[in-house]
């Protein structure tokens, strides 16, 4: 009689990022199941920390950059000082120094560049400035899943967003938008209007004017793991994160892969430190349902929760009969 198989795709849980929790919650249904694990991350270290467990490579970090290289592909990243919502001044000149340190002296056709950790909104003037951008070779932005669909200019563009946000008056986001408009003309012609071009604060607009494409970080581990066949073969998908409430859904990780489960119609379940929604909100989140964890969250406690859960469905014996 074969085991159930298993997907554990998780967002970092409290303290534990998303591969050592997938491997905690892994050890609890070891006993019972066979188990994939696939790490997540929404963006940022926790990204570079991920991709370790999927790419064979080693993450290189310095101060708020990192890369990783394979044979073919470079991946980088860089995490710009928080800043509020309206900050003109601010540039993306930084990102564009350490992805030209990152590449020099690596010759890999396709370049990945983390645009998560950016908080200004020059739409990339920065970078383009600092001659970072790589020429001739595949280029991917990886964004916020929730800005896939943002143009930089226009009434519901990034810049409106932001200025909107700040309670900035309309003069001077009439004045910021013209300047924006300027810059695209003159760098990145017809592409302000473009789905995709404001996010990260209009930085992916560089990957558009480059010939590059936008996709989410979680799509993006899901295609370097060829997931989909892991997904349409698992009898359940486990994910998880620190919080999930009405207001997130849990997040960018929780909602994608809620959705790819139900795309498979294979049913979801996931792990948090502790919610007050009732059983019924959860449900409209694609989760057949939310266990707590105890907080501080920590492996041995991860692992008993998951145990206890994996026994109830799938008992030791009989799974393909009651199942």
């Amino acid at each position: 009689m074969s085991r159930p198989r298993v997907l554990v795709a998780c967002d970092r849980i409290g303290g534990l990022d998303s591969a050592t929790a997938g491997r905690a919650v892994e050890s609890g249904f070891a006993s019972v199941a066979d188990v994939a694990v696939l790490p997540l991350a929404a963006g940022g270290p926790d990204l570079a920390t991920a991709l370790a467990g999927l790419l064979p490579g080693t993450v290189h970090r310095e101060g708020p950059g990192w890369w990783l290289a394979t044979s073919d592909t470079i991946v980088v990243g860089f995490g710009q000082p928080s800043r509020p919502s309206w900050a003109p001044d601010a540039t993306t000149r930084d990102l564009g120094d350490w992805l030209r340190l990152a590449l020099d002296g690596r010759d890999q056709p396709r370049v990945v560049l983390d645009l998560t950790g950016v908080t200004a909104h020059d739409a990339g003037a920065g970078l383009v400035a600092a001659g970072g951008v790589p020429a001739g070779r595949e280029l991917v932005g990886l964004v916020p899943a929730a800005e896939l669909g943002l143009p930089a200019t226009g009434a519901v563009g990034m810049l409106a967003r932001r200025a909107h946000g700040a309670g900035l008056e309309l003069a001077g986001l009439l004045a910021a938008d013209a300047g924006l408009r300027d810059w695209i003309d003159a760098e990145a012609p017809g592409l302000g209007s473009v789905p995709g071009s404001g996010a990260a604060g209009g930085a992916a607009l560089v990957v558009l004017a480059h010939g590059g494409h936008l996709m989410s970080t979680t799509q993006f581990c899901y295609r370097i793991a060829d997931a989909g066949r892991t997904v349409r073969a698992a009898d359940l998908v486990v994910t998880g994160c620190t919080e999930l409430s009405a207001l997130d859904r849990g997040g960018e990780v929780v909602s994608a892969v809620a959705e790819w489960a139900a795309e498979a119609q294979r049913p979801c379940i996931a792990f948090t430190t502790g919610t007050s929604l009732s059983s019924r909100e959860v449900r409209t989140f694609g989760l057949e349902s939310a266990h707590p964890l105890p907080d501080p969250v920590t492996l041995d406690g991860v692992q008993t929760v998951a145990a206890r859960i994996a026994g109830g469905w799938f008992p030791a014996r009989g799974w393909r009969d009651v199942h």
